[in-house]
C-alpha cells in the first residue's frame, strides 16, 4: 500500500476573491504559477493523480517542468465539488439570494448545494480515491487536486466526521503530506511550500469559531 500521500493544491486563479469556484474551469493567475517551483523539489518522483480542471492541469504542467509528476493519470473523482447555482457567487450574495439554505449548508453532512452536487455524493468519491490511493503499490503518491477535496480526504483519513473540513486551511500552490497506516493516517505537513521555503504544520483550530462555510473555494 501506499505509504506517504503528497496533496498538492493548484495556483492562485482567476476567479473573483471571495469567489465559491468548484466546476467552474477557471485558469490560473500568470503570477501564481511560479509558487509551484518552490514545492517541487519535495515532491516524489513517481506516480501522479491529477483532477482534469484546467487550473489542476496547468498545476501538472509546471511540476513537470522540475521534472516530476512525468506520470500522471486524470480521474474526474479529483475534481471540486459543484456549487450549483452559487457558482462564482460570494458569500454575501448567497446569504442575500438563498438565506433559508446556510443553517442546512453549516450542517454540511446531508447538504445539497442548489442546482448542485451533494456532499454524500461529493465526499463518495474522494473517500473512493483515497481507498484506491491505500491499495497502491507505489510507496508515494503526489495527487493535485482542489482545496476542498483536500480537506475531505484529510478528514476521511483521519476519521474525523468530514463536516469538520474547515479546521484545515489548505493554501494554493502548497501541498499537504498524509503518512497512510493500517489504521488510519497521520498529517505531518500543511501548507509545505507556503512562502520563501517557509512550513506551517499547524493543523487545527476551534471549530467553535467558524462563523460561515468559507475558504472552500476551488
Amino acid at each position: 500500500m501506499a505509504e506517504h500521500l503528497y496533496l498538492v493544491r493548484h495556483s492562485e486563479t482567476t476567479a473573483p476573491a471571495g469567489a465559491f469556484v468548484g466546476s467552474t474551469d477557471v485558469d490560473v493567475t500568470a503570477h501564481g504559477l511560479p509558487a509551484l517551483d518552490r514545492i517541487a523539489p519535495h515532491l516524489p518522483d513517481g506516480p501522479c493523480f491529477c483532477s482534469p480542471m484546467l487550473r489542476t492541469r496547468r498545476a501538472l504542467d509546471r511540476l513537470r517542468r522540475s521534472g516530476v509528476c512525468m506520470q500522471a493519470v486524470f480521474d474526474d473523482r479529483l475534481r471540486e465539488i459543484d456549487f450549483g447555482r452559487w457558482e462564482l457567487a460570494d458569500f454575501a450574495r448567497i446569504a442575500e439570494t438563498d438565506g433559508d439554505l446556510l443553517a442546512g449548508w453549516s450542517a454540511y453532512t446531508g447538504f445539497t448545494f442548489p442546482g448542485g452536487e451533494s456532499v454524500a455524493s461529493f465526499t463518495g468519491r474522494v473517500g473512493e480515491m483515497l481507498a484506491i490511493f491505500r491499495e497502491h503499490p507505489a510507496r508515494d503518491l503526489v495527487v493535485i487536486t482542489h482545496g476542498g477535496v483536500i480537506r475531505t480526504m484529510i478528514c476521511l483519513a483521519l476519521n474525523l466526521p468530514v463536516r469538520h473540513y474547515l479546521l484545515f486551511g489548505v493554501r494554493p500552490a502548497t501541498f499537504c503530506l498524509l503518512d497512510l497506516h493500517s489504521q488510519g493516517a497521520v498529517l505531518s505537513g500543511l501548507n509545505r511550500g507556503d512562502g520563501a521555503g517557509r512550513t506551517d504544520d499547524s493543523c487545527a483550530r476551534d471549530l467553535s469559531q467558524v462563523r460561515q462555510p468559507r475558504n472552500t473555494t476551488e
